[in-house]
């Protein structure tokens, strides 16, 4: 037997008999890169051992509090330099853990053990480790339709598409392939759809028929997966419908063509400066052509008849 877990066993043998105290099982949420607290409380700081486990993890520890200090000598390598109690003085009996940059692979059960005198105390916590969601901006006209997108794993058992601003009330509800309208807003009644209803590859993107500045917001899309324990946000998308704007896509468009009108202008008003140029120098050229060949106005002969008669 190793040492550390007969060293273990020696300490719990001189708790005496115990009274076994649990508590419901927790759930926690957090996204990848969070540092997250998994909280447990004792009755009091009079504590001979604290154990946190995780189940799937066999003997080795997440953490290890005995004889006054932490014990790494069993903990499980994943959770090195990670963890940490949130009080290490333990007052009131608090031993909450404190696990840093949590990713998905710490999903799972997690199991706080306390030993007391005549006292065992345990809490279970199932902590949930998500991907953060994606975030977007959109910009539309108003009357144009928008797909706001959503892709999530497949095996999707319910969809929900929500606005922050509207409450408790969804944009969009499907669920055991159908939709419900029960919860629907008013706003969003004959104006939505999927996509793709089949969900194929896990595209739950939403459609939004004839946008108006009312529609603008924040919208969630969230799915409930086949096996998962809680709902899983997969996007965030913020949508903006100016009043009396186009879209930038058009507005970019509509300055080409203010572009392509002004090239227009000054290649006209260049044509005809060239034209005027050219008709002033073939004026020229003529006057100049016609003066150098124009006869003398007194012919020689006409000059000899005009001499005086000699006598």
């Amino acid at each position: 037997m190793p040492a550390v877990t007969v060293s273990l066993c020696s300490t719990l043998l001189f708790v005496g008999v115990f009274l076994f105290v649990s508590a419901d099982q927790r759930n926690i949420t957090a996204e990848s890169g969070q540092d997250v607290s998994l909280p447990c409380r004792a009755p009091n700081n009079n504590i001979i051992v604290l154990e946190w486990r995780r189940a799937e993890y066999g003997a080795n520890y997440v953490f290890l509090y005995r004889d006054g200090r932490f014990d790494p000598a069993n903990q499980d390598p994943s959770f090195k330099n990670r963890v940490d109690l949130q009080d290490r003085q333990m007052k009131d009996g608090d031993v909450s853990l404190i696990l840093n940059n949590v990713n998905t692979a710490d999903t799972g059960t997690y199991k706080c053990r306390v030993f007391m005198r005549e006292t065992r105390l345990w809490q279970l916590i199932y902590l949930t480790v998500v991907d953060p969601p994606d975030q977007k901006i959109i910009t539309a006209e108003s009357g144009q339709d928008v797909t706001l997108t959503c892709r999530a794993p497949n095996n999707i058992l319910v969809v929900d598409w929500r606005r922050a601003d509207l409450g408790d009330e969804n944009v969009l509800f499907h669920d055991d392939g159908k939709f419900v309208p029960d919860n629907q807003h008013p706003l969003f009644k004959n104006r939505v759809d999927l996509q793709d209803r089949q969900m194929k590859d896990g595209d739950v993107s939403l459609i939004l028929r004839d946008v108006t500045t009312a529609d603008a917001g924040t919208y969630q899309c969230r799915v409930f997966i086949e096996g998962a324990r809680t709902w899983k946000l997969v996007s965030i998308i913020n949508l903006n419908v100016p009043p009396g704007q186009t879209g930038g896509q058009e507005k970019d468009e509509d300055n080409k063509d203010g572009g392509k009108e002004d090239g227009s202008v000054w290649l006209i008003v260049g044509l005809s400066v060239s034209a005027v140029l050219l008709v002033v120098i073939a004026v020229l050229g003529f006057l100049i052509y016609r003066k150098k060949h124009q006869p003398s106005k007194e012919h020689p002969a006409d000059q000899h008849s005009k001499q005086p008669l000699q006598t």
